[in-house]
């Protein structure tokens, strides 16, 4: 008997949503209670909506504020939370003594898992978990019957490693090795494919590195992200005054282009122009960044601070090599923002090339220079583009997202 059959028979869906950290599984956890499908919401430490430790986060000093901010769970019922911190806790302590994030995460990850009960799963219409910290939730949901949907976030591991190390030996000054997958790792991702009913991916991108790799056509589903339009948007008066200011917002790392943005930076030379380069790095990659004429070079700001990073900027460069679907992106159309991505982002399934900003090959920087000097050199047209990007992102919402898991969480049988 599949979904559609129990529920036409008056069986109401009780979904169980699991991942240990945070991602965008509050959003979706959000999106479950609204439709009241979410049965239980287990993650490692969320805060509930409205309770009184979510207004001792707001008394706290503003350090502490901005780091638990986004703890905070909006919108699902706190008899539908369950938490397990001292899990997340001591991952977090073993990390901030330096050990192996790799191995660290996974063990989290699999603690994670094992301290789900049983009766939990068993209560569960069907069970929704992530990649990386699922495999043993699949292999539980098999031997009890239920169904399980895996929601993978990004490429198929065996392409992303493919992927990393050709950026490795591109640029090795750039490699430390940390994102290839120990075989372990690997085999437990294996295992969440095999044993999913169906697997949600952000892109068109992400599901055809899966494809290729061998996972069942009929098992993919694309599911685009959402974004809160309320809370990325415009700046009341476009910039027309100063530099064309260019922004790459992530990690600075290889895997996201960020030495080949530096390479077409350097050959750009543009008088009229920046180029901001912000989110977390490391003091190695801090020190792979030159000091170019426009060039400045941000640190990591709490998510709360995006959207006034955002409006004071004109273009997103994001030439990332690999990712399911960049958050950043629709972010950034979201604050009318054109984007020049690559076709390992996601962007695809966002803009059309030339309307809310530009297409490039993953790696292609000749075509990511080409780009930048058309935006620069044609300013008039960024206003056009950037009502452009605003509408395209308003068919984006969480909201849509939400609708099409209620759709496939009803359609599978």
């Amino acid at each position: 008997m599949g979904f559609d059959d129990r529920h036409r028979g008056g069986e109401v869906l009780k979904i169980l949503l699991a991942h240990p950290g945070t991602q965008y599984s509050y959003r979706q956890a959000r999106q479950f209670a609204r439709r009241n499908l979410l049965y239980e919401f287990w993650t490692g430490f969320a805060i509930p909506e409205g309770k009184w430790s979510a207004q001792v986060v707001r008394a706290l000093p503003e350090r502490w504020e901005r780091r638990l901010a986004n703890r905070v769970l909006h919108g699902v019922p706190p008899e539908s939370l369950r938490t397990l911190p001292l899990v997340e806790w001591r991952a977090l302590r073993r990390l901030g003594r330096g050990e192996d994030s790799q191995c660290v995460l996974h063990e989290r990850n699999e603690t994670f898992q094992r301290r789900i009960p049983e009766r939990s799963l068993s209560r569960a219409t069907a069970i929704v978990g992530f990649d990386t910290s699922s495999w043993l939730l699949a292999d539980r949901a098999a031997r009890l019957g239920k169904p399980f949907v895996l929601d993978r976030s990004i490429a198929h591991p065996r392409v992303k490693q493919t992927v990393l190390r050709a950026v490795e030996r591109r640029y090795p000054a750039w490699s430390d090795g940390t994102e290839s997958r120990l075989p372990h790792v690997l085999a437990c991702e294996q295992q969440e494919h095999d044993l999913a009913m169906r697997i949600v991916v952000p892109s068109t991108y992400a599901s055809r590195t899966l494809l290729c790799e061998g996972v069942p056509e009929e098992k993919v589903v694309v599911n685009p992200f959402g974004v809160d339009a309320s809370l990325f948007h415009p700046p009341a008066a476009p910039r027309v005054n100063g530099p064309l200011r260019f922004l790459f917002l992530g990690s600075i790392s290889a895997r996201k282009g960020v030495p080949v943005l530096i390479d077409a930076w350097r050959s750009l030379k543009l008088a009229d122009a920046e180029l901001w380069i912000a989110g977390p790095a490391r003091a190695r990659e801090r020190r792979l960044i030159p000091d170019l004429p426009g060039l400045r070079v941000h640190g990591s700001s709490p998510h709360a601070e995006l959207p006034a990073l955002l409006r004071q900027c004109d273009v997103l460069v994001l030439p990332s090599f690999c990712e399911g679907l960049a958050q950043v992106l629709l972010e950034a159309l979201a604050s009318g923002l054109p984007i020049i991505a690559t076709d390992a982002t996601g962007a695809e399934d966002l803009i059309q090339d030339g309307r809310e900003g530009f297409l490039i090959r993953a790696g292609d920087g000749d075509a990511l220079a080409f780009a930048m000097r058309h935006a620069a050199e044609n300013r008039d047209r960024i206003q056009t583009m950037s009502r452009a990007a605003r509408q395209c992102a308003a068919r984006f919402s969480w909201e849509s997202y939400g609708d099409r898991w209620n759709d496939l969480l009803h359609a599978i049988g």
